[in-house]
């Protein structure tokens, strides 16, 4: 999948709010029925960005990442904090630090 920033047109440091607004503003120009594809690629930009636990593990384990985990990690801590994290995505960031 592309960047969902670039996706949504959207600086890395976008708030949650910005990232709705974009999406909506997009989603009333680029309808299903008229771009079904483009309406696709947005949508499913939005879920990756909305979801805390899916753009942790994205900027955790994209390749062109220049920030080490524990930057990355500082960034995202009042997030680790308020929110729980799958298993899933847990297991993987223990594997990943061995």
């Amino acid at each position: 999948m592309p960047d969902p920033y670039s996706v949504l047109d959207l600086e890395r440091n976008a708030t949650a709010e910005q990232v709705r607004r974009r999406y909506l503003e997009l989603a009333r120009t680029y309808t299903p029925e008229q771009h079904p594809q483009k309406f696709a690629e947005i949508q499913e930009a939005y879920q990756q960005l909305r979801d805390p636990a899916k753009q942790l593990e994205r900027t955790l384990f994209e390749p062109e990442t220049s920030d080490t985990i524990d930057d990355l990690i500082a960034k995202a801590q009042h997030r680790l904090v308020r929110r729980r994290l799958p298993t899933e995505l847990l297991l993987q960031l223990d594997a990943h630090g061995e």
